[in-house]
C-alpha cells in the first residue's frame, strides 16, 4: 500500500474510535428516490453514521459506529435507530461484527418492505475503476444535511481488505457521519455495493482545515458470502436448563385455568432478546375433556397442529415458534378444555451462540431394552442415566447442544422423563403412560462433561435416545430461518399419496427453499393409524436401514412429533411407516441453511 494510504489508515483508527468519519462533500444531492437503500444511523444521540439496506431486515455499516460494543455481538449498547431512505425508521436490535475489517451487520426490529435492498457485489474493485460514494454525513456547508449526497470517485489502490479512492473532482470526499455508507458500482443501470466508507482526511468538510485528499473504503466483495449467510437465518442459544413459562394448573404464566376450546393464551418469554426470531419450546397438554390439538404460533394463527391428544391423555411435543411482534408466543387449544404447560428451551437470534449440523439419519445412542448405551434394563424412579454425546456418532467435540429424539416404552405407571445437561433435573421432556410408546424431539444443551442426562420421575420404564444433529459454536453449521407460519408439505388424506402401508416409504419434497438449505424443521403427524406403529424420517440421500423411530403412534389416535431432518438431493427427505396403515401429515416450521 502506498505510504499516503497507510497514513490514512492510521488516521482512520483514531477517527473511528472517537467519532466515525466518512459524509460526502464535493458531490451533489442525490435525486429524489435515488439510492433509497442508503441509511442514516443514529447511535444513542452521541454520533451518527451511514449504511445500506442489504435485506429487508438488515443494514450493513461500519463496526466503528459502535465502539461501545467493543466488537461483541448482541444488542447495541446505546439505543440505535436506522432511517432507510429517510422514510422508514427502525430500531436496531442486534449487531454482528466482522473480526478482520470495519464491518457490522445491524438487524432491524421489523423488515422494511417498500424499499429494495442493494445487492452486495462479488467482483473485486480494480485500479482506476469508476465508483460512487454516498452518505448522510457532513458536507462543505451543512453540519447535518437533510438528504443523501453522492459523488463519483476512482480507485487508486486495492489491498486485501480495503481500497483507496479519490474523488472526481479531487475535492469530493467523505466526512464526519458517513462512516459505513455505501461505495457503489453502477453497470448497465444496475447498482451494487462495492464497499463501505472507512475514513478520510475530510478535506473540504465543514469545520475541517485539512488539505490532504482521499478516502479509505472497506471491501465487501470477498465477504459477500459471510454477509449472505447471516441474512438467511439465525443461530441458536440453548438455555442451561429448560424454563417453565406457562402452567395453567398454577399461577405460572398468569392463566390459572384450563384453556377453553378456540382460546389462545399469550405466553411471555422472560429474558428473551429483542432480536430473537423464534423460540424452541416444549408444549404439554394434560387433562383434556375431549380429543384436541394444540397449536403454537407468533402473530398469525396457522391451520396446523403441534401436539395431538386424545381425551384425558397427557402428551408433550416440541415446537420452534416464531416470536410475535409483541415479543410473545401464543398457544391455542382446538377443542374441549385442557391444561397447558410451556417450557422454554432456547432461542434463535442473529448473534446466537451456535449453528446446526444435521446428520443424514439419526443415530441411536441409548436403548435400555438391550446393551446399547451401557444401561441394560428399565430406569427406576428417581434414577438418572448419563449419555455421553460429544465425540460420539459424529457429534463434534465442541458441540454445545444436540437435537435428540427420546422414546419411552413399557412404563409401569403414568410418569415422565426429563432430559437435561447437568445438575438438577429440569421440567418434563416426555410424558408417558403404561399402554403406549411415545416419542418427543428436544434441543438439549450438553453438560460440561460432554454428556446429557435422562431422569425418570417415578415408576419404571425403558427409554431410547437418538441424535439427529448437533449445534456447534460460530458458523461451522447452518442458520435457522423461521417461517411466519407453518406450511403444509403433505397430507395423505387428500389422496396423494395414499395412506402409508406397512414398510411403505414416501418421499417428501420441500419446495421453495434456497439451494443452500441443509435441513428442515417439520412436524410429522400420524393420522388414523390402524395399528400401533412408528414413523421414521431421514435424508433422501440414504436408503432405509435401521433408522430409529421419529413418531410412535397408537392405534386409532392421531399422534405428532417434531423432527429436524437433513435434506437430500432435490431438498427431499423420506418417511417410512413400520406397520399397519396410517395417514401422514407433514408441516414445515422452518429450515436451516448455509
Amino acid at each position: 500500500m502506498p505510504k499516503r494510504a497507510a497514513i490514512m489508515l492510521a488516521a482512520a483508527v483514531t477517527l473511528a474510535t472517537a467519532s466515525p468519519a466518512a459524509a460526502v462533500t464535493g458531490g451533489s444531492p442525490a435525486a429524489e428516490g435515488a439510492y433509497s437503500f442508503a441509511t442514516r444511523i443514529e447511535v444513542g444521540g452521541v454520533h451518527g453514521c451511514s449504511g445500506a439496506l442489504v435485506a429487508p431486515q438488515w443494514v450493513v455499516t461500519a463496526a466503528s459506529c459502535f465502539p461501545e460494543n467493543g466488537g461483541q455481538a448482541g444488542a447495541p449498547k446505546l439505543a440505535t435507530k436506522a432511517s432507510v431512505g429517510l422514510r422508514a425508521e427502525r430500531t436496531v436490535v442486534d449487531l454482528l461484527f466482522r473480526a478482520d475489517r470495519n464491518v457490522a451487520l445491524a438487524k432491524l426490529a421489523t423488515p422494511v418492505t417498500d424499499i429494495t435492498p442493494v445487492a452486495v457485489g462479488t467482483a473485486a474493485p480494480a485500479q482506476n475503476e469508476a465508483l460512487r460514494i454516498a452518505g448522510y454525513g457532513r458536507t462543505a456547508t451543512e453540519w447535518v444535511p437533510g438528504r443523501l449526497h453522492t459523488a463519483p470517485v476512482s480507485v487508486q489502490s486495492v489491498t486485501a481488505t480495503t481500497l483507496a479512492v479519490l474523488g472526481d473532482p479531487a475535492a469530493a470526499t467523505t466526512c464526519q457521519g458517513d462512516a459505513g455508507g455505501p461505495l457503489l458500482r453502477e453497470r448497465d443501470g444496475v447498482v451494487e455495493l462495492a464497499g463501505l466508507h472507512h475514513s478520510s482526511w475530510q478535506a473540504g468538510c465543514l469545520g475541517s482545515t485539512e488539505t490532504r485528499q482521499g478516502t479509505v473504503e472497506t471491501r465487501v466483495d470477498d465477504i459477500a458470502g459471510w454477509i449472505g449467510l447471516r441474512l438467511r437465518g439465525d443461530a441458536y442459544t440453548a438455555l442451561p436448563t429448560a424454563q417453565r413459562v406457562l402452567d395453567t394448573r398454577t399461577e405460572t404464566g398468569g392463566h390459572q385455568k384450563p384453556v377453553a376450546a378456540g382460546e389462545s393464551v399469550s405466553v411471555a418469554i422472560p429474558g428473551l432478546p429483542a432480536s430473537a426470531s423464534a423460540v424452541a419450546v416444549s408444549l404439554v397438554g394434560t387433562g383434556g375433556t375431549s380429543g384436541t390439538f394444540l397449536t403454537a404460533y407468533g402473530d398469525t394463527l396457522p391451520t396446523t397442529s403441534n401436539v395431538n391428544l386424545a381425551a384425558g391423555r397427557t402428551a408433550a411435543g416440541m415446537a420452534i415458534v416464531p416470536v410475535g411482534a409483541d415479543g410473545r408466543i401464543k398457544v391455542r387449544n382446538n377443542a374441549g378444555a385442557i391444561d397447558v404447560i410451556v417450557d422454554y428451551l432456547g432461542y434463535y437470534s442473529a448473534s446466537g451462540e451456535s449453528t446446526y449440523q444435521p446428520k443424514a439419519k439419526p443415530d441411536l445412542l441409548l436403548d435400555t431394552r438391550g446393551q446399547l448405551g451401557g444401561h441394560p434394563g428399565k430406569l427406576t424412579a428417581g434414577e438418572i442415566v448419563t449419555v455421553p454425546v460429544r465425540g460420539i456418532a459424529g457429534v463434534p467435540s465442541d458441540a454445545v447442544a444436540v437435537a435428540i429424539n427420546l422414546t419411552g416404552t413399557e412404563a409401569d405407571s403414568n410418569t415422565f422423563f426429563s432430559v437435561f445437561a447437568q445438575g438438577t433435573p429440569g421440567p418434563s421432556t416426555l410424558n408417558i403412560r403404561p399402554d403406549e410408546d411415545r416419542a418427543v424431539q428436544s434441543l438439549v444443551r450438553i453438560g460440561d462433561d460432554g454428556a446429557i442426562r435422562i431422569f425418570l420421575h417415578h415408576g419404571q420404564g425403558h427409554v431410547l435416545l437418538s441424535v439427529a444433529g448437533s449445534f456447534v459454536p460460530g458458523d461451522a453449521g447452518s442458520r435457522y430461518a423461521a417461517l411466519g407460519k407453518p406450511t403444509r408439505l403433505l397430507d395423505s388424506r387428500d389422496g396423494t399419496p395414499p395412506p402409508l402401508g406397512p414398510g411403505t416409504i414416501v418421499t417428501v419434497p420441500v419446495t421453495g427453499l434456497p439451494s443452500e438449505a441443509t435441513a428442515a424443521a417439520v412436524n410429522l403427524t400420524g393420522v388414523q393409524p390402524s395399528v400401533s406403529s412408528f414413523l421414521s424420517a431421514w435424508s433422501h440421500d440414504l436408503p432405509y436401514s435401521g433408522v430409529p423411530s421419529t413418531v410412535n403412534v397408537m392405534a386409532g389416535e392421531n399422534t405428532s412429533n417434531a423432527a429436524t431432518v437433513r435434506l437430500g438431493a432435490g431438498a427431499q427427505f423420506d418417511v417410512r411407516n413400520s406397520a399397519g396403515s396410517t395417514h401422514l401429515v407433514v408441516d414445515l416450521q422452518g429450515y436451516y441453511t448455509r
